[in-house]
C-alpha cells in the first residue's frame, strides 16, 4: 500500500518547493492511517524528493540552504483551495493533451475519479468555464467551445501554412519531428474540413513563395480565417512574424527558438499565440522525475550539440528535477544539422549523413572514456546520440550502463530509431501541438485565451 500512494503522489508532477497536501488530507485520499502517510513522506525525505519544514508541512525537491529557507518562512504559505486544485490539474491536463479539443469532455464520474473531487464540486467548476465561454453544454457532456464548428460557409476555410523554403519554393523536412509536424497539420485540417494554402519564406530574399514557385502576398487569400507559421530551422524567424504583424485573423506560430527570443511585441498581440514543446526546462525535469520514480539518483547527461539553448535547458531541467547529472558536452555546434553542413562541404550527397555522425562518434568516444563507474544511466540529449551510443557499443568502443540486453540510455524526441533500438524517449507530443494550434485559430477566445505561450507538456514513452 505504501508503495502504492508512494507513486501517487511522485506521479502529481509537483515543481521545487510546491507544498504537498497535508497528512490529514492524504489520510482522507487514500482511506489510510496517519503512521502509514507518515511512513511514506519519511521514505520520500530519506530518498531526496521531499523535505519538511516545521509548522508548514512537505514540500517537494531538495531543502534549501538557510538562507532560501528564511525567505520561504517569511513568506505566508498560499493553501490551495480545492477549486484551485482542480483549475490546476485541468489546465495540466490542457497541456498535456488529454483534454483533446476536438472530442467531448470525460463523463462527469471519470472526471470526479480523476480529480478526486465530489460531482457536485466538478459540475461547479464546468458551469463556471461555460459561462467563461472555454466550455458548451451538451445535454449530459461538456466540450470546448469551437464557434468556427457552426460555419459552412467556404469564405471561412481556408488556413495559410508557412514553412521555409528555397528560392523556387521548394521544401526538405530535416527531421523526423518535422515530418511529423507537417503530416498531422495536413491531417488535422482534412479532419476538420480546412482548406490549407502552403507557402513558403525565402530567407535571402524575405519573400512569400507559393508552391508553384510564385512570390505571392497576404492581399492574395482574402478569405484566410488564419495562419499557422513554422519557425524550425528558420534563421530569422522575426522576418516571418513581421510579414504577418498587421492581419487581423488568428495567428499559431510553432515556436522552435529560444523562449526568451520571442518578440514582446508580438506576445502582446490578441490575434497571437506562440506553441512551445522542445524548449525550455520542462523536458529535462519530467524526464529526471520519470528517473527518480524508477529509483535513479545520479545520471550522466551526454550533448555534442551544447551550444544551442535547448541542450542547456535539458540539462537544467534533469539537474532540477532533484537528480545527481554529471554533464559530458561539448559546445563547438548547436545542433546535427552543423554536422551535416560539414558533412556537405566533404563528401558527395549520398555519403553525408553516415559522415556526420561518424563526426558525432568521434566526440561521443571521448565522453564515453571518462563515465564514472557509478553512474549507471545515460541521458543523451536527442535520440540521435543515444543511437551512436548503441553502435558503438556493438563495436565494442564502449560499455553501456545496465543490462546488457536493456541498457539504461534515454534520449529525446521519441523518434523511429528509439523503437527500432527499444530506447526509452520523451515524446514532445506533437499531436497535442497541433489540435491546439488549429484550436487556437477556431477559438481564439476560448482555452487560455489571456495566454500568449502555450507549453504543451511531453511524456517519456517506454519500448
Amino acid at each position: 500500500m505504501r508503495d502504492e500512494i508512494k507513486q501517487a503522489i511522485l506521479q502529481q508532477e509537483l515543481k521545487d518547493g510546491e507544498m504537498l497536501p497535508s497528512v490529514r488530507k492524504l489520510m482522507k485520499t487514500f482511506g489510510v492511517s496517519s503512521g502509514t502517510i507518515q511512513g511514506v513522506l519519511k521514505q520520500l525525505s530519506e530518498e531526496g524528493l521531499i523535505y519538511s519544514i516545521r509548522g508548514k508541512g512537505f514540500f517537494w525537491g531538495k531543502a534549501p540552504d538557510a538562507n532560501d529557507l528564511a525567505q520561504m518562512l517569511s513568506k505566508t504559505v498560499h493553501h490551495e483551495t480545492v477549486l484551485e486544485r482542480l483549475e490546476r490539474e485541468f489546465s495540466t491536463d490542457w497541456e498535456k493533451g488529454f483534454l483533446d479539443p476536438n472530442k467531448n469532455l470525460p463523463l462527469a464520474k471519470e472526471l470526479s475519479d480523476r480529480y478526486n473531487v465530489s460531482q457536485t464540486i466538478l459540475r461547479k467548476f464546468l458551469i463556471h468555464k461555460v459561462n467563461q465561454g472555454i466550455l458548451v453544454r451538451r445535454g449530459r457532456l461538456y466540450a470546448f467551445a469551437s464557434p468556427l464548428k457552426t460555419k459552412t460557409t467556404k469564405n471561412f476555410s481556408e488556413i495559410l501554412f508557412v514553412t521555409r523554403c528555397n528560392s523556387w519554393g521548394g521544401f526538405t523536412a530535416e527531421s523526423e519531428r518535422e515530418l511529423d509536424f507537417l503530416r498531422l497539420v495536413y491531417q488535422t485540417a482534412g479532419e476538420q474540413h480546412f482548406k490549407l494554402i502552403l507557402l513558403g519564406i525565402n530567407e535571402e530574399s524575405g519573400k512569400l513563395i507559393d508552391r508553384s514557385g510564385k512570390v505571392c502576398h497576404l492581399t492574395d487569400y482574402p478569405n484566410a480565417i488564419g495562419a499557422v507559421l513554422s519557425t524550425l530551422l528558420v534563421q530569422n524567424p522575426h522576418a516571418l512574424l513581421q510579414l504577418f504583424y498587421g492581419v487581423k485573423y488568428p495567428v499559431s506560430v510553432w515556436w522552435e527558438h529560444p523562449l526568451q527570443n520571442i518578440p514582446p511585441r508580438f506576445l502582446s498581440k490578441n490575434n497571437w499565440a506562440f506553441f512551445n514543446s522542445t524548449f525550455g526546462e520542462i523536458p529535462g525535469q519530467q524526464l529526471g522525475k520519470y528517473l527518480l520514480q524508477k529509483g535513479f539518483k545520479k545520471v550522466c547527461y551526454f550533448s555534442p550539440y551544447h551550444n544551442s539553448s535547448w541542450s542547456k535547458d535539458r540539462l537544467t531541467g534533469l539537474m532540477n528535477s532533484g537528480l545527481e547529472v554529471i554533464a559530458f558536452t561539448d559546445d563547438e555546434f548547436a545542433s546535427p544539422w552543423d554536422y551535416k553542413e560539414i558533412a556537405r562541404q566533404k563528401v558527395s550527397r549520398f555519403s553525408v549523413e553516415s559522415y556526420a555522425r561518424n563526426l558525432v562518434k568521434k566526440k561521443l568516444l571521448q565522453f564515453a572514456k571518462s563515465v564514472p563507474t557509478d553512474c549507471n544511466c545515460w541521458v543523451c540529449v536527442n535520440d540521435e546520440v543515444a543511437g551512436l551510443f548503441y553502435e558503438m557499443s556493438d563495436d565494442g568502443d564502449c560499455i553501456l550502463p545496465g543490462d546488457k540486453t536493456d541498457p539504461n540510455v534515454l534520449g529525446f524526441d521519441n523518434s523511429a530509431e528509439s523503437y527500432l533500438l527499444r530506447i526509452a524517449s520523451y515524446d514532445f507530443n506533437t499531436s497535442a501541438l497541433i489540435k491546439q494550434i488549429f484550436y487556437y485559430i477556431e477559438n481564439p477566445d476560448g482555452f487560455g485565451n489571456k495566454k500568449r505561450l502555450h507549453q504543451i507538456l511531453g511524456q517519456v514513452v517506454e519500448k
